[in-house]
């Protein structure tokens, strides 16, 4: 049986697809009774409509042993069959207030999710390539993004998003270790770290790859931005002053 719902049309399938079949119908009956007929002709409103009646109906009859839902049969006469109405009650009222505080908890989810792939894969779009190779230009501040808070931290393969961002004077090794305050933005985080970088006044950033907007706007800053290499920021540092590290 449950390899069966794990098909689109199934009970397995209703419950993956964001559990949103019963608030949909709670919200339906909000607005007004309904007969099941007029419920699943309205479920194309909220992408339901793969779903099969009998799902719906099922889930009807599940809503009304819970006491969500109560159904009385039509009283008018038709050439079919008679007819159940379906109607909210009160209890079915709390439910839907509670869903729908569940669903406004899951839309912040789905923006954070959306944003960090957004930033993801913005950054895979300038991906390591070598333009020129590093110059004999003086650095006194460089950044590198870490996951931690001294030269020993590992460095974080994504920028916008890392933990720290140590900025270091590659010659005399002093270094500050600044809490990256984009680590957590719903969007932009590239951009915000770039912003913090510059304000900084940083010269260099050692980075795997920078996404488009940040890239300019540390470009257009002055800011010169090297292929990060090593895995912990000293060994990156050594890479730098080695001149071995290539231009984004």
């Amino acid at each position: 049986m449950r390899n069966r719902g794990r098909q689109c049309g199934g009970r397995g399938c209703n419950r993956r697809m964001g559990q949103f079949l019963d608030p949909a119908l709670l919200l339906l009956l909000e607005q007004s009774s309904a007969h099941g007929y007029t419920l699943l002709s309205r479920l194309a409103e909220f992408g339901l409509e793969f779903l099969a009646p009998t799902v719906v109906y099922r889930a009807l009859r599940e809503m009304e042993d819970q006491g969500w839902v109560s159904s009385t049969w039509d009283d008018e006469e038709t050439q079919g069959p008679p007819r159940r109405i379906y109607a909210l009650t009160s209890l079915g009222r709390d439910v839907l207030r509670c869903c729908v505080a569940q669903l406004h908890d899951t839309r912040q989810v789905i923006g954070y999710f959306l944003a960090l792939h957004e930033d993801l894969a913005a950054e895979r779009e300038l991906d390591v390539v070598a333009l020129a190779p590093v110059t004999e230009e003086i650095i006194m501040k460089l950044v590198i993004p870490a996951n931690g808070v001294d030269l020993d931290a590992p460095t974080s393969p994504v920028f916008g998003r890392c933990q720290t961002f140590i900025f270091v004077n590659p010659e005399t090794l002093e270094f500050e270790a600044l809490p990256n305050p984009a680590a957590a933005a719903s969007a932009g985080a590239g951009v915000q770290a770039a912003q913090l970088v510059i304000q900084q006044g940083a010269q260099a950033v050692l980075a795997r790859s920078l996404g488009p907007k940040a890239f300019g706007l540390i470009q257009s800053a002055g800011v010169t931005a090297y292929v990060l290499e090593g895995a912990t920021v000293r060994e990156a540092l050594l890479a730098f002053k080695s001149k071995r590290l290539t231009r984004l």
